[in-house]
């Protein structure tokens, strides 16, 4: 975008403006920098942001970046490996605090899909509770290094305090003796060079052996630190150097572990910064009273339309102009007189079509849209230059000049007093010749004129427009409205009449007018009022349009929020089947557990009657039933696994023809298919209050949700009378032999896991999307094989695969803690987690 087009508009002021909402240094240089886009689909996304961020502040209006610093330069000299004072590491705190707060405000707000875009900038904003507590352990509020900050460090300080006090109980022992009483000028201490002394006598420092450190400035007294304390005074030293050694440690370490996150932190601080802006826009929005206008492109059929369009820089009443071109006609050609507002009104219009473009919402009332444009360029204003010898005509050429071969169908010109500053004659000639040019470019352009030439040439010349603003001759004074369609009126002698100009003197010009004049004018006046009984017409019109449009964006919005709801509730009901199915396997799992313990007791007991025969039968028979509880975990965990597959597989296993399928409601006793599973069963009980059945399938007694029930004609397959028919006993005895197999196949799968589990899971170079599913894997084969605790090697790096795995481990079922490896163990990459059971 041309950079004297952006001056004399004054968009850079209007910049300033938005600037002003900043609130850190990143989100100012953004605001500062800001361009109009030349791409429609950007501008409109831009608008999107600024919208989504007015919604956000009213939903929200305490949402701000809170304390975010420019912490990019520090964190990328920690990456480089140098150190970093205590209160840089402050600034990365409060930069850290702040983008997790704003994260989870806006992820947490954007839940529903209203802040779409937003929600894309949050997720580039870090969340480093690890971090966070690491520099708050080390580095006080106050800039400095704490104690906890290392065990070196506290010891080195206690050391610090101890020959401190040392030190000066020393020296108070020498000023309190009689030995030294007479020596000494003054009972005080002080302190030279970091070394402690104390005042003696000029005349007796022969007499007290130490070092003079300094003197006073009337030579009367030395400042010796005497032999008795050189040897305290150089431990207490030693301790301050070991002290400030330590702290460039400390420090060093932790700059090394900001440095680990360096790519990220810098990600966040810049999505801090475009945040920044987005609420910066927005917040200038709301103090302009702006809204969003709709983008069109150049050509398409529609132009720019501004209704109620107000100056953004101008303060105190503003009088509104309603401002349109490009669908009926490309160029507007404004007439009236000086001080009229005609310069207002062409910059109105270059501005808010570059706010536009820049993603600023406008001083416009709804409905108002505006055209993209590839190139903005303008000449306003008298800009005659001495230095140049330059005249006000000479210099509006030079610019107008500069500007032609830049000219196409997708340019604004705005173009203020065409062909002043020279003969009247020519210079009209020449404004009609420039505009005819404009014209063959296709350009779009808002120019402003004295010459009454240019009246007529518009009204007869298609795809020209006349404009005017209008003059109170009663009050003498512009009313600043803008006219489209009326040229300006001649006010001349109305206006000399009002002043006092003698009436022989008006009259006597009135006859010298043409005829034709007069009646001219008076059509003026009277299309006048017609246009405006239009124009009222209008703006209802276009309030009812854009009424509608809202009632459009609303029902699109529900539609979208009906989608939603619709893919949440099969989401919902998938994750019921889960529940229900983790509920079924807990009950297994503490079975399982109630019979280990059991078959403890049953073993003591067996060891202490030597033996027993009859004990040591109830022993197997307890082993073989926790075999058979073992096996339906095993079963229960391969249905807990085909999750969301599960009503798809449901519906191929169930193979159910519309004859099998009956009508009527459930009862007791109901043949049944469940759809979740796949498998058929019986109603034996419910419905309770919430809707679930008491259904027996095989060994296994369900609580299942009416909505997952399908009522089979028929009766069921196993009886519950006097014995079976002889197809149910066939079937049974088929179901038993699988049964059988299951139960074996189980066991045998529980001693090879046993056998084939490793302690330690190693997942260093996994992409943090392949962690989930195989981590779940290993862990239920570690339970199975009665591992009481994992080691899970991930990697120090920089610490995303180790977060995704703690995340795993605090809601995983068979996990009762975790925690970070020792030094023994791998320290921070390695996760040791401990198996319930």
């Amino acid at each position: 975008m041309n950079e004297r087009t952006l001056r004399v508009l004054e968009y850079y002021k209007v910049l300033d403006r938005v600037a002003h909402h900043t609130s850190f240094e990143p989100g100012r240089e953004l605001a500062t920098e800001l361009r109009p886009s030349l791409d429609l689909a950007e501008a409109k996304m831009r608008l999107d942001i600024t919208s989504e961020a007015r919604d956000l502040l009213e939903l929200r209006p305490e949402t701000t970046i809170g304390g975010a610093k420019e912490v990019r330069g520090s964190v990328k000299a920690a990456a480089l490996g140098r150190s970093l004072d205590a209160n840089s590491f402050l600034d990365i705190l409060a930069t850290l605090l702040s983008s997790r707060n704003l994260r989870r405000t806006i992820l947490k707000a954007g839940g529903s899909g209203s802040f779409f875009y937003l929600a894309q900038i949050a997720q580039r904003l870090v969340d480093l509770p690890l971090l966070e507590g690491e520099i708050d352990q080390t580095i006080s509020p106050d800039g400095m290094v704490l104690d906890s900050a290392s065990a070196a460090l506290r010891r080195i300080r206690n050391e610090i305090k101890t020959a401190h006090n040392r030190l000066l109980e020393r020296i108070n022992q020498m000023l309190s003796s009689s030995q030294y009483q007479s020596m000494i000028q003054e009972a005080i201490v002080t302190m030279r060079d970091g070394r402690y002394v104390i005042p003696v006598k000029a005349a007796f420092k022969g007499q007290m052996r130490g070092i003079i450190h300094d003197s006073s400035a009337s030579g009367q007294t030395v400042f010796m630190e005497p032999l008795a304390i050189v040897d305290l005074n150089n431990r207490w030293r030693e301790l301050q150097m070991e002290e400030r050694e330590e702290i460039e440690r400390v420090l060093l370490e932790l700059a090394g572990k900001v440095g680990r996150h360096s790519d990220e932190i810098v990600a966040a601080v810049n999505a801090l910064a475009e945040l920044d802006l987005a609420f910066a826009k927005a917040r200038y929005a709301n103090a302009i009273r702006a809204s969003r206008p709709r983008l069109v492109e150049p050509g398409s059929g529609e132009g720019s339309n501004f209704i109620q369009a107000r100056h953004p820089l101008l303060t105190g009443k503003v009088v509104p102009i309603d401002l349109y071109l490009g669908e009926k006609f490309r160029i507007l050609v404004i007439t009236g007189p000086n001080t009229g507002g005609k310069t207002v009104s062409i910059k109105t219009a270059g501005l808010l079509t570059l706010m536009a473009q820049a993603g600023l919402h406008l001083p416009v009332e709804e409905g108002s849209q505006a055209m993209v444009f590839q190139k903005v360029l303008a000449d306003i204003g008298d800009e005659q230059s001495i230095e140049q010898s330059l005249s006000t005509f000479s210099s509006h050429l030079t610019n107008i000049i500069s500007m032609l071969n830049k000219i196409d169908d997708q340019t604004l010109v705005i173009l203020d007093e065409l062909g002043a500053g020279t003969d009247p004659q020519e210079g009209s000639a020449l404004a009609r010749s420039i505009i005819q040019f404009l014209l063959r470019r296709s350009a779009y352009s808002v120019i402003t004129t004295h010459y009454s030439e240019l009246k007529s040439f518009a009204y007869v010349t298609p795809g020209v427009q006349n404009a005017s603003v209008e003059f109170n001759v009663e009050t003498l004074s512009p009313t600043y409205r803008l006219v489209i369609g009326l040229p300006g009126r001649s006010n001349a002698l109305a206006i000399a009449s009002r002043l006092g100009l003698p009436a022989e003197i008006i009259d006597e010009a009135q006859e010298m007018v043409a005829p034709e004049e007069i009646q001219v004018d008076a059509m003026l006046a009277q299309i006048q009022r017609e246009r405006e009984e239009a124009i009222d017409a209008r703006l209802a019109t276009m309030k009812v349009r854009a009424e509608a449009e809202r009632e459009r964006d609303e029902l699109n919005r529900r539609l979208r929020h009906i989608d939603e709801e619709r893919k949440k509730a099969a989401s919902d009901a998938r994750s019921q089947a889960r529940s229900e199915m983790e509920e079924e396997l807990e009950i297994v799992r503490q079975q399982s557990r109630d019979l280990r313990e059991h078959i403890l007791e049953v073993e003591s007991a067996v060891r202490a009657a030597g033996q027993n025969a009859e004990l040591a039968a109830q022993l197997e028979k307890q082993r073989r039933q926790l075999a058979e509880a073992e096996s339906r975990a095993v079963a229960l965990q391969k249905e807990a696994r085909r999750k969301a597959q599960a009503r798809a597989a449901a519906a191929a296993k169930a193979q159910l023809s519309p004859e099998d399928v009956a009508d009527s409601a459930l009862k007791n006793g109901d043949r049944v298919q469940i759809q979740t599973l796949g498998q058929e069963g019986q109603i034996i009980g419910g419905p309770d209050a919430d809707g679930r059945y008491d259904v027996s399938s095989g060994a296994f007694r369900l609580k299942v949700a009416g909505s997952d029930l399908t009522k089979l004609k028929g009766k069921p397959r196993v009886s519950t009378g006097q014995g079976y028919t002889a197809r149910s006993r066939a079937d049974m005895a088929a179901s038993d032999e699988k049964d059988r197999a299951i139960r074996v196949n189980a066991r045998a799968r529980t001693e090879s896991i046993a056998a084939t589990t490793p302690v330690e899971y190693d997942i260093r170079g996994w992409r943090a999307e392949e962690v989930n599913q195989e981590l779940d894997r290993y862990l239920n084969d570690a339970y199975l094989a009665n591992l009481p605790h994992v080691r899970i090697v991930h990697g120090k790096g920089t610490g995303v695969l180790r977060q995704v795995v703690r995340d795993i481990l605090r809601s995983h079922p068979l996990i009762s803690s975790f925690r970070l490896g020792e030094a023994g163990e791998g320290g921070d990459g390695v996760t040791v987690a401990t198996i319930k059971h």
